[in-house]
């Protein structure tokens, strides 16, 4: 989410500089996008709200934490979580 919120300020500036590349470059290496071979970098997100929809949709993606109300007298194990997205419709990528 961070690269995307550091996308999400250069795309807002409409700053696509070498700084934007990278960032967009150290994104794409976690979140693979069928963008094809020869990438276009100042057309990937175009405009902040392409950036929100792809946050919205990790954000889905992402198991949502219960809320505990009363007292809870367990320890909570925190782990890490993967998502694997090999299972993703192609609509996680309809802005792009």
């Amino acid at each position: 989410m961070q690269l995307l919120n550091s996308l999400r300020s250069y795309v807002a500036n409409h700053n696509f500089n070498n700084s934007y590349i990278q960032t967009l470059n150290e994104y794409l290496k976690i979140v693979p996008t069928p963008l094809g071979m020869q990438i276009d970098p100042y057309r990937v997100y175009q405009t902040v709200g392409d950036v929100d929809h792809q946050i919205q949709l990790l954000n889905s993606l992402l198991p949502s934490e219960t809320v505990v109300v009363g007292r809870n007298t367990e320890v909570e194990n925190t782990q890490i979580q993967t998502v694997s997205l090999k299972s993703i419709s192609k609509n996680f990528w309809r802005n792009i």
